[in-house]
Order: structure tokens, then C-alpha cells, then sequence
């Protein structure tokens, strides 16, 4: 699924929504965006740094129970009040995912300056405020009742970093940002809305010094962190059921039997993977002067002869002739 699924100027019905103020007219861009915060997140007053040249963009879409706002912001302030809480208040709660820029988060008489890669919690049924210099936020939005933490929990949680360097927050962010690129390919994916809730669930938990999860609910985050390792390694020719059960601290043995309930092993994943990747830098205009033995060897496959033989099971042709007909069909 592409751009062309994409519903402009607020409108809905296919698989994103997306805002941008550019299509109004500079008088009406304030009202405009102001309305689809409200649409897609809750009310918000937003105090622009310049009013007549706001620039901004809001891409929305539904993910399971999650709702997923990419926002693109000029210098500006966004305050949550007692007043706009009265307006609509549907119990909700967000984790901000910080893509650029550095903004301030505030809520309960505490504040944070987040970075890239940063995590922040708000509490949406309690006043806050986002202000800073332009930046690129994704805010994953979904019900509070769906957080099995307690009240207590969460006020320990608000206007604080939630540093996205490394643990669960570093893999919540990948994710997110992974997801938010390709708004299209996830929208309505009620099981990838599942592990990513159960994923932001644990390293909140974490960060609380709770475990706050069911046993299938630490199961599907260690799929997702296990797959995310595996994808992150993709080029390492050592990689190795045995390397990824030893990085998890589990045995081969558990590994395997994670992986039953999937439609391939934990070797299969890898070499599928590996094939995809390729695949997709062969067929790459940027890669044409690049040799298909090249390619293998970047994504783990340092025998061309292994490379070609794995590549013609999965594709039905070796590499070079793979590309050679992409190249014709194009």
C-alpha cells in the first residue's frame, strides 16, 4: 500500500488521514489545524511563535486500539487546560515518541526537555503543556483503563524523559518511528496494535519498577525484541539462533519453542530477512554499478555461491537474473 491510499485535507476513509495547513489559506490555517488536533487527538490550545507563516502537517491512523499522530510542528506551544479538559475528556493517554527537535513536556508541576529518540507520558485527562522549537512528534494515543497501572504509577510517569537510548524505550521508538513511516502498511493491524501496547506497557512498568504484564503479554515483547535484534543484525554473517538466545538470556531450546506458533524458525526469519533485504537493494536504481556478490555479502551472505543458491529457492532465478528482468518489467 502507498501514498495513493492517503486521505488529504482531513478527510477520512482511507488508511491515513493526514492535515496539512498548506492546503488553506494563511487566515484559515489556525482554525484548520486547530480543528484536527481536536480531531485527532483532544483539544489543544496552540500558541504559534507566527501565526500568518504556521506550517503543519498531521498524519493520523488507527492501529488496533492505538491511534497514531505523526506530527510535523513549526515554533509553537500546545496547552492543555482545565478548559479544553472540560471540553472532551475520553480518558486517554499518549506516549510521544520525539523524531526532532527538542521540546518541553509539562504536566503535574514538573518538566522535561526530550531529544530524539526520547520517550514522554501524558496523561490527557490532566493538564499539560508541549512548547518549543520546530520539531516531529509521533503520539501514540490509546485508553487508559487499557494501562495496567496504577494511578500512582502513572503520576511517577508524567513530565519526566524517558531516555530512548537503550532497553525498552530505545526499541519503542524504533518501532514507532518504523511505523509511523509507513503509516499505510500498518493502519488497521490489530495484532501489531496488540505487541506495540504490550511493548510501551513493559517499559513503563519497567520504569516504574513494576512488572506489570501477563505471562503472553512478556511473550509477545520478547518476539518483538527479538525481532528487532534480529533486524538490527541482519548483516552479521555470525548470527545465529544460538547468538540470539544468548543476547535475550534465554535457552535454544525456549527460543524454538517461541517460535512455534510462527509460520517459520528462528533461522528461517533470519534468512528470510536477509533475502528481503537484498532483493530490495538489487532491483535499487542507487545500487545498479553494485554487484549482486556486493549485495549478499552486505546482508550476510559472505559465499557468493551460498548467496545465489539461497536466492534462486526463495525468488526462482539467481540474483543477477532477478535484477536483470526487474530492470525489463520497470
Amino acid at each position: 500500500m502507498g501514498r495513493a491510499n492517503e486521505q488529504t485535507g482531513g478527510n477520512k476513509g482511507g488508511m491515513t488521514t493526514v492535515w496539512r495547513s498548506d492546503d488553506q489559506s494563511p487566515g484559515a490555517r489556525m482554525e484548520y489545524i486547530s480543528h484536527a488536533v481536536a480531531d485527532s487527538l483532544v483539544p489543544f490550545e496552540l500558541r504559534p511563535e507566527d501565526q500568518t507563516g504556521f506550517r503543519c502537517e498531521i498524519r493520523t491512523a488507527d492501529i488496533g486500539a492505538l491511534r497514531f499522530v505523526d506530527i510535523s510542528a513549526p515554533d509553537s506551544e500546545a496547552v492543555r487546560g482545565v478548559r479544553q479538559i472540560r471540553r472532551s475528556d475520553p480518558e486517554l493517554c499518549t506516549v510521544h515518541v520525539q523524531l526532532r527537535g527538542h521540546p518541553v513536556v509539562e504536566q503535574s508541576d514538573r518538566q522535561a526537555v526530550v531529544h530524539p529518540g526520547d520517550l514522554a507520558f501524558v496523561d490527557l485527562s490532566h493538564t499539560s503543556r508541549v512548547a518549543g522549537s520546530a520539531h516531529r512528534q509521533v503520539s501514540v494515543m490509546f485508553p487508559r483503563a487499557l494501562l495496567p497501572l496504577s494511578r500512582g504509577d502513572t503520576r511517577d510517569l508524567v513530565g519526566v524523559r524517558l531516555p530512548g537510548r537503550r532497553g525498552g524505550a530505545a526499541l519503542v521508538a524504533g518501532l514507532v518511528r518504523q511505523i509511523a513511516d509507513n503509516l499505510d502498511e500498518y493502519a488497521g493491524g490489530a495484532r501489531i496494535g496488540a505487541a506495540v501496547l504490550d511493548l510501551i506497557t513493559a517499559t513503563l512498568a519497567a520504569w516504574t519498577g513494576r512488572d506489570a504484564l501477563a505471562p503472553v503479554q512478556r511473550r509477545h515483547v520478547l518476539m518483538l525484541r527479538i525481532e528487532a535484534f534480529i533486524e538490527q543484525h541482519l548483516a552479521d554473517p555470525g548470527l545465529t539462533p544460538g547468538l540470539v538466545a544468548a543476547a535475550h538470556h534465554v535457552s535454544p531450546r525456549y527460543l524454538y519453542r517461541l517460535f512455534e506458533p510462527q509460520a517459520t524458525s528462528v533461522a528461517g526469519l533470519i534468512r528470510a530477512r536477509r533475502l528481503e533485504h537484498c532483493r530490495r537493494d538489487l532491483i535499487d536504481p542507487a545500487n545498479a554499478g553494485v554487484a549482486a556478490s556486493v549485495i549478499g555479502s552486505r546482508w550476510g551472505f559472505p559465499d557468493p555461491a551460498q548467496f545465489s543458491r539461497a536466492f534462486r529457492v526463495k525468488y526462482g532465478v539467481p540474483p543477477g537474473e532477478y535484477r536483470r528482468l526487474s530492470l525489463q518489467a520497470g
